[in-house]
């Protein structure tokens, strides 16, 4: 892992960016619909004007000033926390860096007290289901999604005991 790679808490001018890398790889990588992006685009907008600073995060990776990667907790009850919004570069993949925020993001959840994080994903994202598996992540749940793209996916709910 390149330890030229900063790990920082998100900034307000960073919610464009992690809307639009979303509405960009997701459509050019999976066809995922506008559907999808609008949903990524209310809940991360809601996030940012109503998050708990103290037991919720977005973590931005950056090279060379530039940003390259995201993860975020976000608090679902009490003792139970929702992994959201991981996402790393293209160019970025394979070398490490979603390790490096799957683990900024456990930890947090750890020192914050969480007893259970969980997230939801789709089974075409097979590095991140490996990743997740990588961290005691258990698949717990599958839904089928039509709406996201022109085939049925699966939506899965993948959870972690701490």
């Amino acid at each position: 892992m390149d330890r030229s790679i900063l790990v920082r808490n998100y900034k307000k001018e960073d919610i464009d960016y992690i809307i639009e890398r979303h509405r960009v790889i997701y459509d050019k990588e999976y066809g995922f619909s506008s559907e999808f992006m609008d949903y990524v685009e209310k809940y991360v907008k809601e996030f940012d004007k109503n998050h708990d600073e103290a037991m919720e995060n977005i973590w931005i990776a950056e090279t060379g000033g530039k940003r390259v990667g995201m993860i975020a907790i976000a608090k679902a009850e009490e003792d139970t926390a929702q992994l959201r919004w991981f996402l790393i570069e293209p160019k970025m993949r394979g070398k490490g860096l979603g390790h490096r925020l799957m683990k900024t993001a456990v930890d947090f959840c750890k020192e914050k007290g969480y007893r259970q994080v969980f997230l939801w994903t789709v089974d075409i994202l097979e590095a991140a289901r490996h990743l997740y598996q990588a961290y005691g992540f258990a698949l717990t749940e599958t839904v089928e999604n039509d709406a996201w793209t022109d085939d049925v996916i699966k939506e899965e709910r993948w959870d972690l005991y701490l």
